[in-house]
């Protein structure tokens, strides 16, 4: 007798069917691998790209923001100040002035000046055969204000201006300083100019803060004191200015502050700098961050030297700045007055007339920065880290497109340096920006 075993359907199934093999689970993996590997090449490729354009992004915007910080400085060039303070008919010329005061005009170029006076900072940049120029703007850059004053008073030599605390000036300097502006005694700083206007004079005086006095809330004294040198001049004999000598000048008039500002490129990496931990440099052999520079901004005391805590970072990796400008050239016919304007574009190699017209030292023969009628300015930034292969040719006026950071690889240091073949990228990409800024307050200065 024969039993007959009978598979249910569910197991005849299963036992129809089969596995992988070995070689088909070996292909699939290795397809896989494949696929893993392209889609890997694509999001690096994609990461080094995205990462790219945004340190030329960052670049740009540096770019922009410096530019539009200097053009906003240029445009009050002079503004409650005087475009040439050693030629004005309308100032009370002052023996023996302190350097900073000599020099007061509304812009003063100086050539290759961030070069001149950092020469150990632009190390990348001269590599690169660019050589920035640097720049001073005077005027009355921290205050829009004219402020009434009641007397000025001779207390043992020293000249002590005594302001109206309730006149509008003051008033509107109180109310911005509640919010985010200067206050009183941030305007009337030490070491910045101030300018006199004593009522029923045709005349302005310069003279120096020493410090300043503002007691009471709201204020009910308001006194400046005036360094004994240069002082303001005393009025004697038919002098058309000054101040009455050991008395009061009981007739009041107007005061106001005149700042001298500097933009140069400089590094920021010494610890004397508050952002030198900002600019720190970080894998300096693969972005060159221990000779990056920056575009700055300083404000300058009587001496000219640098006031203490004026230090501000303007722009990011700035490489060059360069200056042209147009002048109001004087015409020869009876009764016209500057009836030309003529063009000293920024050029590839530095426009002598630039830099003798609108000298830092307009006391030498043949500086006449007071007919100065507009500056064009010339930023140049560079991205934080190389990402190309090879250069790229200039501009007719010089300008650059890639800049070359040196040591990024061994022995390529300047711009006639060969790059190995399979080197690393060594040429950061720039940002140039221009611009051509007119000069309100020079526009009609017929001297």
């Amino acid at each position: 007798m024969t039993t007959s075993r009978r598979l249910s359907p569910a197991r005849a199934r299963a036992s129809g069917q089969r596995g992988f093999t070995l070689v088909e689970l070996i292909v699939a993996m290795a397809a896989g691998l494949v696929v893993s590997l392209a889609a890997f090449l694509l999001s690096k490729n994609a990461t080094r790209f995205f990462q790219n354009e945004t340190r030329a992004s960052a670049s740009h915007l540096a770019a922009t923001i410096g530019l539009n910080r200097l053009a906003a400085d240029l445009q009050r060039a002079a503004y409650l100040s005087t475009p040439n303070i050693l030629v004005d008919p309308e100032v009370c010329q002052v023996p023996a002035a302190p350097l900073g005061l000599t020099r007061l005009a509304g812009i003063s170029i100086l050539r290759q000046g961030s070069t001149v006076l950092n020469p150990t900072d632009l190390g990348q940049s001269v590599a690169n055969d660019m050589w920035p120029d640097s720049i001073v703007i005077g005027g009355s850059l921290s205050s829009t204000e004219l402020f009434e004053f009641r007397n000025i008073s001779d207390a043992s030599g020293n000249l002590i201006v005594e302001l109206n605390p309730n006149s509008a000036a003051v008033q509107r300097t109180l109310a911005r300083a509640s919010g985010s502006g200067e206050g009183l005694l941030q305007i009337f700083a030490p070491n910045r100019i101030l300018r006199v206007m004593v009522r029923g004079q045709t005349q302005f005086q310069y003279g120096v803060i020493a410090s300043a006095n503002v007691q009471g809330a709201p204020p009910t004294l308001i006194a400046i004191t005036l360094k004994l040198a240069p002082g303001l001049p005393r009025l004697a004999g038919l002098a058309r200015c000054g101040v009455t000598p050991g008395g009061n000048t009981g007739d009041g008039g107007w005061v106001n502050v005149v700042n001298r500002v500097r933009y140069e490129i400089r590094s920021l990496r010494t610890a004397a700098t508050p952002y030198a931990p900002l600019v720190a440099p970080i894998a300096p052999a693969q972005t060159g961050d221990n000779g990056r520079t920056e575009l700055v901004r300083v404000e300058l005391d009587d001496e000219d030297q640098p006031i203490s805590g004026t230090l501000e970072l303007i722009a990011e990796y700035a490489v060059d700045l360069k200056f042209g400008i147009s002048t109001a050239v004087e015409g020869g016919a009876p009764g016209v007055t500057n009836p030309t304007i003529q063009r000293f574009p920024i050029t590839a190699t530095d426009n002598a007339n630039v830099y003798e017209i609108a000298a830092e030292d307009h006391t030498l023969v043949g500086r006449r920065p007071q007919r100065v009628r507009s500056v064009q300015v010339r930023l140049s930034t560079r991205t934080r880290a190389p990402d190309r292969d090879v250069d790229l040719p200039g501009g007719p006026d010089g300008r650059r497109r890639r800049f070359l950071i040196p040591g990024i690889v061994a022995g390529v240091d300047s711009l006639s340096s060969t790059v190995p073949a399979g080197a690393p990228p060594v040429f950061a990409r720039m940002r140039t920006l221009y611009a051509d800024i007119a000069l309100p307050n020079q526009a009609y200065v017929p001297w």
